[in-house]
């Protein structure tokens, strides 16, 4: 159980590193990771659009899993904060936390 969770988090980590998007919704950042790291229970319909089975939904990280551990990035080691000051007001981030470390990345962070 230990090994899941490390993994999970490594995962989840991986994710906000490197799609600052995902950071300001939990929906996103668990696609992100299935995308990446489960592709084979990505399916892709008549119609172009992408989905999983609801089967294969036993093998994915739930989104409530990926959500408490990225709330354990942001809450309390303070990384990898959302990008939309809105989501951070909802998450009850420090607007001074929140501005002075967007100042630090701002310039990492593509099209921002």
């Amino acid at each position: 159980m230990a090994t899941k969770i490390r993994k999970l988090k490594e995962t989840v980590e991986t994710i906000l590193r490197d799609e600052p998007y995902t950071r300001d919704s939990d929906i996103a950042l668990t696609i992100e990771i299935w995308k990446r790291f489960y592709p084979e229970y990505i399916k892709q319909g008549s119609t172009g659009k992408l989905g999983v089975w609801l089967d294969d939904l036993y093998n994915l990280p739930r989104e409530d899993n990926v959500k408490r551990v990225r709330a354990h990035f942001q809450n309390e080691l303070g990384k990898y904060l959302p990008t939309s000051w809105v989501v951070a007001k909802q998450r009850r981030i420090n607007e001074d936390t929140w501005k002075a470390y967007m100042g630090s990345v701002h310039k990492f962070i593509p099209g921002a």
